[in-house]
Protein backbone atom coordinates (compact mmCIF):
# COMPACT_ATOMS: atom_id res chain seq x y z
CA UNK A 1 0.00 0.00 0.00
CA UNK A 2 2.92 2.46 0.93
CA UNK A 3 4.33 2.06 -2.47
CA UNK A 4 1.38 3.47 -4.31
CA UNK A 5 1.59 7.00 -5.65
CA UNK A 6 -1.00 8.60 -3.27
CA UNK A 7 0.87 8.05 -0.58
CA UNK A 8 3.30 10.72 -1.30
CA UNK A 9 0.29 13.65 -0.56
CA UNK A 10 0.19 11.47 3.22
CA UNK A 11 2.01 12.96 6.40
CA UNK A 12 4.79 10.99 7.79
CA UNK A 13 2.13 10.36 10.85
CA UNK A 14 0.10 8.78 8.61
CA UNK A 15 2.42 6.90 6.69
CA UNK A 16 3.86 5.83 10.03
CA UNK A 17 -0.11 4.42 11.02
CA UNK A 18 0.00 2.60 7.89
CA UNK A 19 3.01 0.73 8.10
CA UNK A 20 1.61 -0.43 11.75
CA UNK A 21 -2.01 -1.11 10.40
CA UNK A 22 -1.46 -5.06 9.99
CA UNK A 23 0.06 -5.16 13.52
CA UNK A 24 -2.60 -2.87 15.34
CA UNK A 25 -5.57 -4.90 13.67
CA UNK A 26 -3.84 -8.19 14.63
CA UNK A 27 -3.06 -6.72 18.35
CA UNK A 28 -6.80 -5.58 18.37
CA UNK A 29 -8.56 -8.28 16.97
CA UNK A 30 -6.83 -10.64 20.03
CA UNK A 31 -8.49 -8.58 22.23
CA UNK A 32 -11.33 -9.17 21.17
CA UNK A 33 -10.78 -12.94 20.87
CA UNK A 34 -10.26 -12.86 24.63
CA UNK A 35 -12.86 -11.02 25.74
CA UNK A 36 -15.40 -13.02 23.47
CA UNK A 37 -13.54 -16.12 25.45
CA UNK A 38 -14.05 -14.38 29.08
CA UNK A 39 -17.72 -14.01 28.00
CA UNK A 40 -18.08 -17.45 26.83
CA UNK A 41 -16.76 -19.19 29.92
CA UNK A 42 -18.80 -16.90 31.97
CA UNK A 43 -21.93 -17.70 30.05
CA UNK A 44 -21.42 -21.12 30.34
CA UNK A 45 -20.98 -21.00 33.89
CA UNK A 46 -24.06 -18.97 34.38
CA UNK A 47 -25.84 -21.71 32.52
CA UNK A 48 -24.30 -24.30 34.36
CA UNK A 49 -24.91 -23.42 37.78
CA UNK A 50 -28.79 -22.99 36.61
CA UNK A 51 -28.66 -19.21 37.93
CA UNK A 52 -30.57 -18.17 35.18
CA UNK A 53 -33.05 -19.88 36.53
CA UNK A 54 -33.16 -17.85 39.68
CA UNK A 55 -32.77 -14.99 37.73
CA UNK A 56 -35.62 -15.54 35.24
CA UNK A 57 -37.85 -16.19 38.80
CA UNK A 58 -36.61 -12.48 39.80
CA UNK A 59 -37.55 -11.15 36.70
CA UNK A 60 -40.86 -12.61 37.16
CA UNK A 61 -41.88 -11.39 40.47
CA UNK A 62 -40.19 -7.75 40.04
CA UNK A 63 -42.63 -7.78 36.35
CA UNK A 64 -46.09 -8.86 38.40
CA UNK A 65 -44.78 -6.22 41.40
CA UNK A 66 -46.46 -3.22 39.89
CA UNK A 67 -49.75 -5.25 39.36
CA UNK A 68 -49.92 -6.65 42.75
CA UNK A 69 -49.14 -3.57 44.53
CA UNK A 70 -52.20 -1.56 42.27
CA UNK A 71 -54.59 -4.74 43.72
CA UNK A 72 -54.30 -4.83 46.92
CA UNK A 73 -53.78 -0.59 46.89
CA UNK A 74 -57.37 -0.19 48.00
CA UNK A 75 -57.29 -3.49 50.44
CA UNK A 76 -54.39 -1.99 52.12
CA UNK A 77 -53.18 1.01 53.10
CA UNK A 78 -49.81 3.15 53.85
CA UNK A 79 -51.05 4.53 57.24
CA UNK A 80 -53.10 1.30 58.79
CA UNK A 81 -52.61 -0.81 60.95
CA UNK A 82 -50.73 -4.35 60.81
CA UNK A 83 -52.30 -7.30 62.51
CA UNK A 84 -48.77 -8.59 63.26
CA UNK A 85 -46.61 -8.35 66.01
CA UNK A 86 -42.38 -8.11 65.90
CA UNK A 87 -40.67 -9.53 68.75
CA UNK A 88 -37.42 -7.87 69.15
CA UNK A 89 -34.19 -9.26 70.83
CA UNK A 90 -33.49 -8.28 74.15
CA UNK A 91 -31.31 -9.48 77.59
CA UNK A 92 -31.87 -9.88 80.81
CA UNK A 93 -29.92 -7.60 83.33
CA UNK A 94 -28.94 -8.32 86.93
CA UNK A 95 -26.66 -7.40 89.13
CA UNK A 96 -22.65 -8.75 89.35
CA UNK A 97 -23.86 -8.84 93.55
CA UNK A 98 -26.56 -11.84 92.71
CA UNK A 99 -23.59 -14.14 91.18
CA UNK A 100 -23.14 -17.08 93.47
CA UNK A 101 -19.38 -18.43 92.65
CA UNK A 102 -18.81 -21.91 91.80
CA UNK A 103 -17.33 -23.87 94.75
CA UNK A 104 -15.50 -26.71 93.62
CA UNK A 105 -15.86 -28.43 97.55
CA UNK A 106 -19.24 -29.14 96.66
CA UNK A 107 -18.49 -32.17 93.66
CA UNK A 108 -15.63 -33.46 95.99
CA UNK A 109 -16.11 -36.40 96.75
CA UNK A 110 -16.63 -37.79 100.15
CA UNK A 111 -13.93 -38.52 102.19
CA UNK A 112 -10.22 -38.46 102.92
CA UNK A 113 -7.71 -39.16 100.27
CA UNK A 114 -6.08 -42.20 101.06
CA UNK A 115 -2.14 -43.41 100.53
CA UNK A 116 -2.15 -46.03 97.42
CA UNK A 117 -0.96 -49.52 97.73
CA UNK A 118 2.90 -50.34 96.63
CA UNK A 119 2.68 -50.88 92.80
CA UNK A 120 3.43 -54.51 92.23
CA UNK A 121 6.83 -55.28 89.49
CA UNK A 122 6.98 -58.15 88.25
CA UNK A 123 9.84 -60.24 86.69
CA UNK A 124 8.25 -59.96 83.28
CA UNK A 125 8.90 -56.43 83.37
CA UNK A 126 12.46 -56.09 84.68
CA UNK A 127 14.45 -57.13 81.60
CA UNK A 128 12.72 -54.30 79.70
CA UNK A 129 14.01 -52.12 82.74
CA UNK A 130 17.08 -53.06 82.22
CA UNK A 131 17.57 -52.73 78.85
CA UNK A 132 16.20 -49.13 79.00
CA UNK A 133 18.53 -48.63 82.56
CA UNK A 134 21.99 -48.03 83.16
CA UNK A 135 22.20 -49.84 86.58
CA UNK A 136 25.46 -50.20 88.71
CA UNK A 137 24.99 -54.51 88.84
CA UNK A 138 29.17 -54.11 90.07
CA UNK A 139 28.33 -52.23 93.40
CA UNK A 140 24.40 -54.09 93.72
CA UNK A 141 26.49 -57.68 94.22
CA UNK A 142 29.00 -55.80 96.03
CA UNK A 143 26.31 -55.02 98.34
CA UNK A 144 24.92 -58.81 98.24
CA UNK A 145 28.15 -59.69 99.51
CA UNK A 146 28.33 -57.81 102.36
CA UNK A 147 25.18 -58.72 102.97
CA UNK A 148 25.59 -62.67 102.70
CA UNK A 149 28.45 -62.02 104.96
CA UNK A 150 26.14 -61.46 107.59
CA UNK A 151 24.10 -64.05 106.71
CA UNK A 152 23.50 -67.04 105.45
CA UNK A 153 20.47 -65.97 103.01
CA UNK A 154 19.08 -62.64 102.54
CA UNK A 155 16.21 -61.39 100.65
CA UNK A 156 16.17 -58.48 98.46
CA UNK A 157 14.16 -56.05 101.35
CA UNK A 158 17.19 -57.41 103.52
CA UNK A 159 19.79 -55.57 101.36
CA UNK A 160 17.99 -52.74 100.51
CA UNK A 161 17.48 -51.84 104.32
CA UNK A 162 21.22 -52.73 105.32
CA UNK A 163 22.38 -51.17 102.32
CA UNK A 164 19.87 -48.20 100.54
CA UNK A 165 19.05 -47.88 96.59
CA UNK A 166 21.91 -45.05 95.31
CA UNK A 167 20.05 -45.82 91.95
CA UNK A 168 16.24 -45.18 93.40
CA UNK A 169 14.16 -47.67 91.50
CA UNK A 170 17.07 -48.65 88.87
CA UNK A 171 18.64 -50.21 92.05
CA UNK A 172 15.35 -52.95 92.67
CA UNK A 173 15.17 -53.53 89.18
CA UNK A 174 18.53 -54.40 89.12
CA UNK A 175 18.44 -56.82 92.67
CA UNK A 176 15.53 -58.60 90.87
CA UNK A 177 17.55 -59.35 87.83
CA UNK A 178 20.02 -60.42 89.68
CA UNK A 179 18.04 -62.86 91.83
CA UNK A 180 16.50 -64.01 88.59
CA UNK A 181 19.51 -65.70 87.42
CA UNK A 182 21.29 -66.47 91.06
CA UNK A 183 18.55 -66.63 93.31
CA UNK A 184 15.87 -68.28 94.96
CA UNK A 185 12.13 -67.50 94.43
CA UNK A 186 9.92 -68.15 97.62
CA UNK A 187 6.45 -68.27 96.21
CA UNK A 188 5.47 -64.56 97.86
CA UNK A 189 6.24 -60.79 97.99
CA UNK A 190 7.35 -57.73 100.07
CA UNK A 191 7.18 -54.82 100.18
CA UNK A 192 10.29 -52.95 99.71
CA UNK A 193 11.14 -49.30 100.06
CA UNK A 194 13.88 -46.56 98.44
CA UNK A 195 14.22 -43.17 98.59
CA UNK A 196 13.09 -41.51 95.03
CA UNK A 197 15.13 -38.61 93.24
CA UNK A 198 12.67 -35.99 94.67
CA UNK A 199 13.81 -36.74 98.27
CA UNK A 200 10.50 -38.77 98.56
CA UNK A 201 9.81 -42.47 99.44
CA UNK A 202 8.74 -45.10 97.49
CA UNK A 203 7.28 -48.43 97.83
CA UNK A 204 6.73 -51.58 95.53
CA UNK A 205 5.54 -54.93 96.11
CA UNK A 206 8.04 -57.52 94.53
CA UNK A 207 8.39 -61.38 94.81
CA UNK A 208 10.38 -62.27 97.85
CA UNK A 209 13.85 -63.47 96.32
CA UNK A 210 16.39 -64.66 98.21
CA UNK A 211 20.59 -64.78 97.84
CA UNK A 212 22.51 -67.54 99.32
CA UNK A 213 25.80 -67.89 100.84
CA UNK A 214 26.35 -70.83 99.21
CA UNK A 215 26.06 -68.94 95.62
CA UNK A 216 27.59 -66.22 96.01
CA UNK A 217 30.27 -67.25 93.96
CA UNK A 218 27.62 -66.57 91.12
CA UNK A 219 27.50 -63.12 91.25
CA UNK A 220 30.14 -61.37 88.85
Amino acid sequence: MLAREFTGQLHARERRFLLSLTRTLLAQGGMVHEVLRHFAGSLRSFVASREYLEQRRVNQFAEGSPTRRLALKDEIRATGALEYTLELTSSRLTSLSQWSLYDPSLEAPPGAMCDAGAPPIGLESVADLVAQSEIDFRGLVADIRAALDERPQASIGDVLVRFPATQGLGSVVGYLALGSRHGVAAGRQEVVEWQGGDGLRRKARIPVIFFLRERVDELV
